[in-house]
């Protein structure tokens, strides 16, 4: 299996400017504080939500966690507003939650398509 096989639409919708400052961890991107901000500008843009965000210390042997959030909101069927309210929130988290070089951010995405075949699983 390769790594293509388990990209999402935030992933294929990264530019090249993002991915190359970011790190693998698994099937997800560790970013940089100086990339997270437009990654979620560009989610924003596709309206993908940013469900949360954990931000860790990169370490030679992997990831020390730092922090996460603990935002949650109702999509009440009108996904820009979900997707606005979602990212708004994982902007303020960044904001509050600045690191310097050798910290990156996992965001956790969901695409409109992908939220509803979630909430088909339940």
């Amino acid at each position: 299996m390769s790594n293509s096989d388990f990209t999402d639409e935030f992933g294929r919708i990264l530019p090249v400017t993002i991915t190359d400052k970011a790190v693998r961890s698994g099937h997800e991107w560790v970013i940089p504080f100086l990339q997270v901000k437009r990654a979620i500008n560009v989610a924003s843009e596709h309206l993908i939500a940013v469900l949360g965000v954990e931000s860790f210390r990169i370490l030679e042997n992997g990831l020390g966690v730092e922090g996460y959030t603990g935002y949650a909101f109702e999509s009440q069927r009108d996904w820009p507003s979900f997707v606005r309210q979602n990212n708004d929130a994982a902007l303020r988290f960044i904001d509050e939650n600045q690191l310097g070089e050798g910290f990156g951010y996992i965001l956790t995405t969901s695409s409109k398509d992908e939220f509803k075949s979630l909430e088909k699983k339940d």
